[in-house]
C-alpha cells in the first residue's frame, strides 16, 4: 500500500515538473495570438474603407422605390426648414 502510494505521489510530482513549463509556453502563445487578432481588428475599425467625403450605398431595401422614377409622390409630405 505505501509503495503505491509513494509511486503516485512520484508520478504526479514529475508530471507537475514537465507539464509546468509546457503549459507556461502555451498560455503565452494564446495570449500573443489574442493580441495580434484584437490589433487586426483595431486596425481594420481605424482605416476607412471608402474615402472622406464620398457616398457609399450598402442596401436598398425593396418596395421603397416611387412610382415616377425616384420622385416623391403627391400625397407625400416633405418637411422643410425655411433658411432667410
Amino acid at each position: 500500500m505505501w509503495k503505491f502510494i509513494f509511486f503516485t505521489i512520484i508520478i504526479f510530482w514529475l508530471l507537475r515538473l514537465l507539464l509546468k513549463p509546457f503549459l507556461k509556453a502555451m498560455v503565452i502563445k494564446s495570449a500573443e495570438q489574442m493580441a495580434k487578432n484584437m490589433q487586426q481588428q483595431y486596425n481594420q475599425q481605424q482605416r476607412p474603407r471608402y474615402p472622406e467625403g464620398s457616398i457609399h450605398v450598402d442596401h436598398i431595401p425593396a418596395g421603397k422605390t416611387h412610382k415616377n422614377g425616384g420622385q416623391a409622390s403627391k400625397d407625400e409630405y416633405i418637411d422643410f426648414e425655411e433658411v432667410k
